[in-house]
């Protein structure tokens, strides 16, 4: 909030003596005894900033006109059509990019669902499982105003629409701003450096106050950020070796997040999976989503494919991104590209801060290339990868929350896998998961990800399990 005072120096000459920042609500106070203009605004655009830009696309005004009309900066006006503007579905027409040179239309005709004979263009219905179908996108969205709100073929346009619209652009305003609330300004090399640098002289009995006054200049955060960093597990450090820590109540409170991309859930949303969905009807989706065993220690990331309810389980050290990058990693080089991208069409998670990386989950970080989609539920809607979470019961069934073993090994957990996936379903008529997974993408893929049928009478779902 700016405070600019004016001394008026007489014959109309005015000159700025100086300027002060407070923290108001926005007001504006003229004080003509001794100039003192008081101009207090907010950086944020507001609904009503949002109702105007809409209204003055609606109109037809440039972004300039708009801007200078609400008083804002061309630019924060620019960024905000492009930031918050949204594709939306038109009619069923073609919007393939060879709908004008299509060689397929002859061929088509024997199926058409209209019955013609002579159809001589390509129809909204061709583009429905067409190997050669690629979307069409207009090239006026990359110039002012960005949108097709006043665009005169807006109506008749067989291209799907990109608008604006203030009470969306609020709701993504308001969800992106409390998110960006959440969790710790850190990477996770900067999280590392902290760990190294603390965990080592912890656990040689020093004082966390002593270790943080000597290397103040090395640390990016304060003594009592540690404390909540190990409180929340994200050091190899634990309460334990903090020894006059031990001897205070424990208060219940959750701890920081740390999340790699802040604005990883945005174009990723709930909303855009089901318009993903609309659009690719026949795309193979999977949930993902963590068991943790130990709190800040030994977690699961499980996968379910959810055309046949098999799921797979890996074991992680540490409940982070990097940790569940590294496991796409894996799987990219055991399966190889085509087998990657026929099972990892779709993958729809939770937002837990393991999952804030997408773009390493989504690309092969040796080409760059996108081979999957990401999407993220409604925060506190789990419903929505029901199967996933239904799934989980199993394996509570055999590690039992807050009662498993200290440790488990990759083989147990693969052990475990396996009996589950082998287990009957009434829903699939008493086949077991692993069959339909055979049946639908052939026993060696089941091979590359260690999947082994076990015999009916041999499963086990009890801790008893690792136990033979």
């Amino acid at each position: 909030v700016a405070v600019r005072i004016i001394r008026h120096m007489g014959h109309g000459v005015a000159v700025v003596t100086s300027w002060f920042l407070f923290a108001f609500f926005p007001v504006y106070y003229p004080c003509p005894a001794f100039g003192l203009e008081v101009t207090m605004s907010n950086k944020h655009l507001t609904y009503d900033d949002r109702l105007a830009i809409q209204a003055g696309l609606q109109q037809g005004l440039k972004v300039a006109q708009i801007a200078k009309n609400i008083g804002k900066d061309r630019s924060t006006v620019g960024r905000e059509i492009k930031a918050h503007r949204r594709l939306v579905s038109t009619s069923k027409g073609n919007n393939c990019i060879h709908h004008r040179t299509c060689t397929r239309i002859p061929n088509c005709r024997l199926g058409c669902f209209r019955g013609k004979k002579q159809c001589q263009t390509a129809c909204g219905r061709c583009q429905e499982g067409c190997p050669d179908y690629q979307e069409e996108f207009c090239i006026d969205y990359e110039k002012s105003p960005f949108v097709c709100n006043v665009c005169d073929h807006r109506l008749r346009c067989r291209l799907r629409r990109m608008l604006y619209d203030a009470r969306y652009a609020q709701q993504q305003y308001e969800q992106m701003l409390s998110e960006s609330r959440k969790g710790i300004s850190l990477s996770e090399q900067e999280l590392n450096r902290i760990n190294d640098t603390i965990t080592p002289l912890l656990k040689k009995g020093q004082s966390l106050p002593i270790i943080c006054e000597r290397h103040r200049d090395e640390l990016p955060v304060s003594e009592r950020t540690i404390y909540s960093y190990i409180d929340a597990g994200l050091l190899d450090a634990r309460n334990i070796d903090l020894r006059r820590k031990l001897r205070r109540p424990e208060r219940k409170k959750s701890g920081p997040v740390l999340r790699v991309d802040r604005k990883c859930h945005i174009g990723r949303s709930y909303e855009e999976y089901e318009e993903y969905m609309h659009q690719n009807p026949d795309a193979m989706v999977s949930q993902m989503d963590s068991v943790v065993i130990h709190k800040g220690g030994q977690t699961l990331l499980t996968i379910l494919f959810t055309n046949c309810d098999l799921q797979l389980m890996f074991l992680r050290e540490r409940n982070t991104a990097g940790s569940v990058t590294e496991i796409f990693c894996r799987l990219r080089k055991a399966l190889g590209d085509e087998k990657f991208r026929i099972l990892f069409q779709v993958i729809i998670t939770d937002r837990g801060s393991e999952f804030s990386d997408p773009q390493k989950i989504e690309a092969d970080m040796e080409t760059g290339e996108i081979q999957c989609r990401v999407f993220y539920c409604d925060p506190m809607n789990t419903n929505q990868k029901s199967n996933c979470e239904r799934n989980h019961e199993l394996i509570r069934y055999i590690i039992p929350k807050k009662h498993g073993k200290d440790e488990y090994t990759e083989e147990e957990i693969r052990k475990m896998m396996n009996h589950i996936n082998s287990y009957p379903r009434k829903k699939w008529n008493g086949q077991a998961p692993i069959d339909l997974f055979v049946k639908i993408y052939g026993q060696e893929t089941a091979n590359l990800l260690g999947l082994e049928k076990i015999p009916s009478n041999s499963i086990t779902l009890t801790p008893a399990l690792f136990k033979k």
